[in-house]
């Protein structure tokens, strides 16, 4: 073994003493507060809605909506604060600041439970939703007009708001900088080097698959505690594949191919299949029902979350 090989192997066992030692949540607090946090989806968001494509491509409150456009925003802003109530104490202490401002930009408020979490709806005909670290929520009109049910709109609420709980971005941040730093420090670029950073990008890729399950966990919790289904989590990974209907459980069929083998292991989300299955499962052990969890509780104006859906568009 070269010299340079050792320095690399010893290094690495320091930090990952060192990790152990100190525990890894606390290191990634202490390289990422919750102001830093904070700041970091606060620059983000202002890059791109102040600097960028200015307010006009956003569906919100004051911003030339029609009315029924506006019946849909108070409706989807409603169950995202039903959302928030099921975050516990706990919760709330890890998320704060101590020193960053929360509100609309620019802003001089300091941050609290009621404006820590900032909504945003984008026009896009792109299928989409993310979390960014600090509590910056995004969601695309097009997976608005996707969702068939007030279950699968709270799901993916709930899945979004899980990760900024649960620090996902954060928890990477810190991994990709001790990993990529280990790599450049000591291998250097070259064939090794890449490699090396290949391999350390799977093992993100990886830690980003628990990630989503753990969210969509989370998000069964939350809207098992709201009354309302989480069979929308089931519906819309769901919706496109094939199920077994000589199954009595209606098992999901996944065709593989070596390229969905290769593209499972790089993926950052889970196999479709992987995640109905887990929802239904969840749902039988909670004993749901379209009774006691039905997949639309709300109404606005009389209007279910697919009929106000319509009354929007276009977007």
């Amino acid at each position: 073994m070269s010299k340079k090989w050792k320095i690399f192997w010893v290094a690495a066992l320091a930090f990952t003493i060192f990790f152990q030692a100190c525990g890894l949540e606390s290191v990634q607090t202490f390289i990422f507060d919750a102001d830093a946090e904070k700041k970091l989806g606060r620059e983000f968001d202002s890059l791109v809605i102040v600097d960028g494509y200015g307010n006009d491509w956003l569906l919100e409150k004051g911003n030339n909506m029609t009315p029924e456009q506006e019946e849909l925003y108070a409706y989807y802003r409603a169950r995202a604060n039903e959302v928030l109530k099921q975050l516990s104490d706990s919760d709330w202490k890890s998320l704060l600041p101590s020193g960053s401002l929360c509100g609309p930009y620019p802003s001089k408020t300091k941050c609290t439970e009621e404006n820590f979490f900032e909504f945003k709806i984008i026009k896009s005909d792109i299928i989409n939703a993310f979390a960014l670290p600090g509590g910056y929520i995004y969601f695309y009109t097009a997976i608005l007009d996707y969702f068939q049910s007030e279950s699968e709109l709270v799901t993916v609420l709930a899945h979004e708001v899980a990760h900024v709980v649960q620090h996902h971005t954060r928890d990477r941040l810190v991994k990709a900088i001790g990993g990529q730093l280990l790599i450049d420090l000591f291998l250097g670029d070259n064939i090794i080097g890449s490699l090396a950073s290949l391999g350390y990008a799977a093992q993100l890729m990886q830690n980003s698959q628990e990630n989503e399950h753990e969210s969509d966990e989370i998000a069964f919790i939350y809207t098992h505690r709201m009354g309302i289904s989480s069979q929308g989590l089931g519906d819309f990974f769901g919706r496109g594949l094939n199920f077994d209907d000589d199954d009595d459980e209606g098992k999901c069929i996944s065709e593989k191919s070596f390229l969905d083998d290769v593209l499972q292991v790089f993926s950052t989300h889970p196999p479709s299949c992987d995640r109905v299955t887990r929802n239904k499962v969840q749902r039988g052990l909670a004993g749901q029902t379209p009774k006691s969890h039905p997949l639309d509780k709300n109404k606005l104006n009389g209007k279910t979350y697919k009929e106000l859906v319509n009354a929007a568009k276009p977007f």
